[in-house]
């Protein structure tokens, strides 16, 4: 196991959980592993908690943070004062949507409170089921369920920034992934070095700016962290 993968937060056990689990057959490489270290470190969520998921789409690796990642966020801030039940259509609770007899809702309202300056304030989140891929096996397992997790999403984005601002946090971080040009020996440096510990940003314009695979090779170990370096 490399050594960047303890560096950014799993243990060997942990990475055996992982594997098993979070990223179950997909057979996630040293680097992949560091990267998902790196979006849980930079987030703050525990993927274990299951706030936060590795989700492989198209063979990349991309991660969403779970409505218990939003609430443990909002949560921090010490300003989340819980929120209402959701209500359907025209305002009806779940159990009694159910009882009219329909099963597919058109809208989801979802009110999320915030104590601001002492007073507990209500943040309105709405989502309309038509907007959504209603064709995924989620959604239409468990519509409701679904609807009313984005309507909370959108309450709790709304209410506290700091949703967003650690949504754009995994986004910079799994950027410097995308924007490395699509040559495979790139691609296989760019891994290798955040394997290594190599920041990310770092190890992009590393992969950038290289002439070729010996001068890739050079950059990334120049740039290998003192502590790794002395690992290998």
């Amino acid at each position: 196991m490399s050594n960047a993968i303890v560096k950014h937060g799993f243990n060997q056990e942990q990475v055996k959980l992982i594997k098993s689990t979070i990223m179950a057959g997909k057979d996630p490489s040293d680097a992949e592993l560091a990267l998902f270290g790196m979006v849980c470190r930079k987030s703050g969520l525990d993927p274990f908690a299951k706030q936060v998921f590795a989700i492989q789409r198209g063979g990349k690796w991309s991660f969403d943070i779970s409505i218990d990642g939003y609430r443990a966020i909002a949560d921090r801030t010490g300003q989340y004062a819980g929120s209402d039940e959701p209500t359907y259509d025209e305002g009806l609770e779940l159990y009694e949507f159910e009882q009219s007899g329909r099963s597919l809702p058109t809208v989801c309202k979802v009110t999320v409170w915030k104590m601001v300056q002492g007073n507990r304030c209500p943040f309105v989140g709405v989502a309309k089921y038509g907007e959504f891929n209603s064709n995924s096996p989620l959604w239409k397992k468990m519509p409701c369920q679904m609807l009313s997790v984005a309507a909370e999403r959108q309450a709790l984005r709304k209410a506290f920034p700091q949703c967003v601002a650690v949504e754009n946090a995994v986004g910079d971080v799994v950027e410097a992934v995308d924007v490395v040009p699509d040559e495979q020996w790139r691609i296989d440096g760019y891994q290798w070095g955040i394997g290594q510990g190599v920041d990310p940003n770092e190890a992009r314009e590393i992969c950038n700016v290289a002439k070729d695979k010996a001068d890739l090779a050079q950059r990334l170990k120049s740039a290998i962290p003192v502590a790794e370096v002395a690992n290998i």
